[in-house]
């Protein structure tokens, strides 16, 4: 027979249940309306592709220590 406290213990864990459902439905909602909203305005390009054309000194030295980090070595130019 099921007793009082069993009862009281399952109705309260579907509560729960329903509760964390109803929640993580919400989530989906509000994340599929920011999606179709066009909430991110990230383009991909770049804000001045023109100072992208000509590279200083420092950034080349830097380029040139990520690729040796990397594993990547040029021959030496003569």
């Amino acid at each position: 027979m099921v007793g009082p406290s069993e009862l009281l213990a399952a109705f309260v864990m579907i509560a729960i249940t329903g509760y964390l459902v109803w929640t993580v439905l919400g989530i989906r909602q509000r994340r599929m309306k920011f999606a179709t909203d066009g909430g991110d305005d990230y383009s991909g390009e770049a804000k001045e592709p023109t100072a992208l054309i000509n590279p200083d000194e420092e950034a080349l030295e830097d380029m040139g220590q990520l690729l040796e980090q990397a594993g990547f070595s040029m021959p030496e130019e003569e």
